[in-house]
């Protein structure tokens, strides 16, 4: 080797090195105020030195705070199951927090112009800043943009001679949300910790970048919270979207990050697009985009757009302030899920790399904001004058059989910021009357866009994009279509919503939330009864009846319909003996009934003239269930989690989580209930434990199995389930077949060529989140409370051949093909498979009993019809 040869080589590592050690400035050549504290002065370490616990984020905002309050307000707006309080700094310049509040109303007058005369738009629109929100790490293990909120946050107020930052601080006002969901990124803090090496080591596969189950993408009751926006489940979310009401902001960065594969992503977004998205927004989002690039260029940070990341689902961090109005928008930075990540071209990603560039995006958006300041609100109140516009005028939604349930949808749409009436009379439409107390959601409205978003029945997609889909799936690529397909409220809340074309005029009242929330010193005025009290059956009645059971009353159920003194009950109630609870049952469930906003029925004679006896052996007495639910490994961290705030949250039934690696251990006699959330149990549950199961099963036990984990107990050797999943065409699941060999052409022909390329046993086309109709058996106890449909959200391969007759009973099967789908995509290979197959099978095993459900029935916990039959599976399975 010459001495040349030996230099060029070390001279090459060497300016590598240099290149990989290089740290990136945040803002280069940028000039700050000492006066300002940095990062290291408040919590001992350099920005992006190590990844920061959520806790010092709020520390460090609270001491540029407390160094700049003249120019700063932090705002607490929510607080997390686990404790945890979320902030958000507000930056403006001394003028505008000294008007702050007086701002705040001129921008609630400018988010809903429809009393405003053109003098005052014009006031407001000369006078009023351009609102920019920054919110930060939505999904907890995205860590690097809570970093840069804080450089955000240090730049925007320390920054000295930038003319970028004086003009951001001149005209406009600018939020910092730094994290929108602490618990997820305290697991993955503590997490990365746990694994870290004594230097940080890049290896993707080492333990300080290898999250356990369930990782921490979510929150405490593991969810997704960019799913959650509109629905408003978790109390990140309500806080989150009532303070963003209260500032109504024009535009909003949700920052975000991808694979560590990847570079770095801003507006334009991929198709398809929300079909609400205005003109104006879309060349805002190229607008912002351009800068966002020109900005990358300059720093020579790689980038891309167009690709991946839609804006159709409402209930996005970048949708959500869309169909407000705002120009929201995703940015998405490879991550290092640590402190530094070896990527698969053998280059090196940092956290610092991922802050850097985060930071970069936010400041100019907020810059391009600022400069545009005017054009931005002009074209923001155009479309809150204008939203919804369309032909449908009104939709109507009559209380039904269930009205608290109604007031809960109700409730849900008042909290995203619509408008909603209450008739004070009644109404005639298409032939019909709904009675006074109905619901009208008039149009347009500030708020319409949203409105039509979570109530047209079906939102379509752009028709360009379907043809490239339909095509993909052609030759068996996987589709571009990014999350669900259909979201509608009503059908999934099984209430009835009835649009109009034509404008509702009738005496009606504006309502808020606190108009259709139960009120516990709103107490009914109950009378002695002689034989007792009952309530009709519904996902209202089943949230109160869990309370009454736990406070120690006797409960009687009736699953099926009877009329007693006039008055008829449907299939499901709940008696209340006065021989059973003594002389406070009247106290007792009036304070409950308050407290759920149900309607009570006294009950003097027990002599029913027409349906079941209320002394027959078909009337069971309700307990209060023991019930265990599969945790960790391998179920679905977002099935667990849905299932366990189902029971424990919107029910208020006790549940006990245990591992599944600790269902070896457990006393399975202790619980009456045992569910299995999604997942393949294949590996975790071996032989001995699936004995003691069948065992439980078979003295009593019910077990519950929810999508994946119905396909597992299917599954040879595991037999918990006595049907079969399909595959393509209708071909069961089963060991493959040898071929026989086909006689063909030579050279084949295309139909041929196609013929011969197609898989011969495949699974079934995936539904890509889609609203498809149940028919449900209504003499069946687990239906109790419906009217005999419902809509579930089918988002799976999965297909359930019918059960036979002689192993059980299908509760209930998709709609026949004319009736099947609800809303969103379905296609044609499913519309043909899917009718009616099954979608709930109750098994008979023993004395006990396997309830499957073919999908989530607890899907993103907004999927209230099907969350009603899960309960039902759990708090009747306990009794029948």
């Amino acid at each position: 080797m010459t001495l040349r040869f030996l230099i060029g080589i070390l001279t090459v590592i060497f300016i590598q090195g240099i290149g990989q050690t290089q740290k990136p400035e945040f803002a280069p050549g940028a000039r700050y105020d000492s006066r300002m504290p940095t990062l290291k002065q408040v919590t001992g370490h350099e920005p992006a030195e190590r990844v920061t616990p959520p806790e010092e984020i709020i520390r460090y905002l609270k001491a540029l705070s407390d160094a700049a309050p003249d120019r700063t307000r932090v705002v607490k707006y929510a607080e997390t199951w686990e404790g945890r309080e979320l902030y958000a700094l507000i930056v403006a310049n001394p003028d505008r927090i000294r008007r702050l509040d007086q701002i705040k109303t001129g921008l609630q007058q400018l988010a809903a112009p429809g009393s405003l005369s053109s003098g005052e738009v014009e006031r407001l629109i000369r006078e009023l800043p351009v609102v920019v929100a920054l919110v930060h790490g939505v999904h907890g293990n995205e860590i690097s943009s809570g970093e840069a909120a804080m450089a955000e946050a240090y730049h925007l107020l320390a920054a000295q001679g930038d003319s970028r930052v004086e003009t951001i601080r001149r005209e406009a006002i600018v939020i910092i949300d730094p994290m929108q969901n602490p618990d997820g990124r305290a697991r993955f803090v503590f997490q990365n910790l746990l694994g870290q090496a004594a230097t940080p080591d890049p290896e993707p596969a080492s333990a300080e970048h290898d999250e356990p189950w369930p990782g921490g993408r979510s929150n405490h009751y593991l969810f997704d919270l960019n799913r959650d926006w509109f629905a408003q489940t978790q109390p990140e979310s309500q806080g989150r979207v009532k303070f963003l009401l209260e500032w109504m902001p024009h535009i909003v960065a949700d920052l975000h990050e991808m694979g560590g594969n990847s570079t770095y992503y801003f507006p334009p977004g991929a198709e398809p697009a929300n079909p609400f998205m205005t003109r104006a927004q879309s060349g805002w989002l190229d607008a912002i985009g351009r800068e966002n690039a020109a900005r990358f260029d300059e720093r020579g940070f790689l980038y891309f757009n167009r690709e991946v990341y839609d804006a159709f689902y409402p209930g996005y961090g970048v949708s959500w302030p869309m169909a407000q109005g705002a120009i929201g928008m995703t940015f998405e930075k490879a991550s290092a899920r640590g402190l530094i990540f070896r990527r698969s071209d053998g280059s090196s990603l940092t956290y610092r790399d991922g802050a850097v560039e985060h930071f970069t995006a936010a400041i100019s958006t907020a810059h391009t904001a600022a400069i545009n300041r005017e054009k931005i609100l002009r074209d923001y109140l155009e479309f809150r004058r204008t939203a919804g516009e369309g032909e449908t005028k009104a939709w109507l939604l009559p209380e039904g059989n269930d009205p608290g349930q109604t007031r809960r949808l109700i409730r849900t749409l008042i909290n995203n910021g619509i408008v909603i009436e209450r008739a004070e009379e009644a109404i005639r439409i298409s032939g019909r009357t709904l009675p006074a107390g109905s619901y009208i959601v008039h149009l347009p409205q500030p708020a319409g866009m949203l409105a039509r978003n979570l109530l047209d029945q079906h939102i379509p997609m752009n028709e360009a994009f379907l043809k490239i889909q339909e095509e993909r799936r052609r030759k068996r690529q996987p589709d571009q279509i990014y999350d669900t397909t259909a979201w509608n409220m009503p059908l999934l809340n099984d209430i009835e919503c009835i649009a109009s074309t034509s404008p509702v005029s009738v005496r009606s009242r504006r309502l808020t939330a606190a108009d259709v929330t139960p009120d516990e010193q709103n107490r009914p005025i109950l009378t002695d009864a002689q034989v007792g009290y009952a309530w009709q059956w519904g996902p209202t009645a089943a949230g109160a009846t869990i309370e009454a059971l736990r406070e120690g009353l006797v409960i009687r159920f009736v699953s099926q319909p009877f009329t007693v003194g006039g008055r008829r009950f449907d299939n499901g109630t709940a008696i209340f003996r006065v021989a059973d609870n003594g002389l406070e049952l009247k106290s007792r469930l009036a304070a409950i009934a308050a407290r759920h906003g149900i309607s009570v029925t006294r009950i003097d004679s027990a002599f029913v003239p027409e349906g079941i006896s209320l002394g027959s052996n078909q009337v069971v007495r309700l307990k209060l269930p023991r019930v265990l639910l599969a945790w960790d490994s391998p179920t679905s961290s977002l099935s667990a989690g849905w299932a366990r705030y189902v029971i424990e949250r919107r029910y208020g039934q006790p549940v006990t989580a245990v591992r599944v690696s600790s269902l070896t251990r457990i006393d399975l006699s202790r619980f009456d209930v045992l569910i299995l959330p999604s997942g393949n149990y294949a590996s975790a549950l071996g032989a001995e434990p699936l004995r003691r199961i069948r065992d439980w099963v078979n003295g009593g036990g019910t077990l519950i199995t929810i999508a994946e984990a119905s396909r597992w107990a299917t599954r040879e050797g595991i037999n918990l389930l006595g049907t079969n999943l399909e595959l393509r065409g209708g071909a069961p699941e089963s060991p493959a077949v040898a071929e026989r060999p086909v006689q063909r052409s030579n050279p084949l022909n295309p139909a041929e060529y196609s013929d011969l390329i197609q898989p011969s046993r495949e699974q079934p086309e995936l539904t890509p989140g889609a609203i498809l109709r149940v028919q449900l058996d209504t003499d069946h106890w687990l239906t109790s409370g419906t009217d005999g449909e419902i809509q579930a959200l089918v988002e799976s391969t999965r297909i359930f051949s019918p059960i036979k007759l002689d192993k059980g009973r299908n509760v209930g099967i998709y709609a026949v093909i004319d009736r099947l789908r609800a809303s969103g995509i379905v296609w044609p290979e499913s519309m043909t498979q899917l009718p009616q197959k099954a979608y709930l099978i109750h098994q008979p095993t023993g004395q006990g009993q396997v309830i499957a459900f073919a999908e989530d029935p607890n899907y993103r916990a907004y999927a209230e019809a099907t969350q009603f039959l899960f309960i039902n599976a759990i708090l009747l399975g306990a009794a029948y």
